[in-house]
């Protein structure tokens, strides 16, 4: 059941286009290619998702989207369970006001 599995080219492509929609302000259709990256079990298309829904980032790359602080979190947290490097502070707790 699920998804099919992706070779790591694969999901480099999907990595690469979902950075090319979320360069592009498209933050939807980059979670689509993050999503099913990440559903393969790879943990920077988990902490890109996370990424996606985090407020500070967000607003540092100027895209108009409203964040999600506990959907980031959820998603650098599964990055973690992935086997993310836990290097980044934002993996710990993404700015919230």
């Amino acid at each position: 059941e699920g998804a099919p599995r992706l070779t790591d080219v694969q999901i480099a492509e999907f990595l690469a286009r979902g950075d090319s929609f979320l360069h592009a302000g498209d933050v939807a259709s980059a979670r689509l290619f993050y999503e099913r990256a990440a559903d393969t079990g790879d943990w920077q298309a988990a902490m890109r998702m996370g990424a996606t829904f985090d407020p500070a980032f967000l607003g540092r790359a100027g895209v108009r989207t409203v964040g999600d602080p506990i959907k980031a979190q959820s998603w650098y947290r599964h990055a973690l369970d992935l086997g993310a490097p836990k290097t980044d502070g934002q993996v710990e707790s993404p700015k919230t006001k």
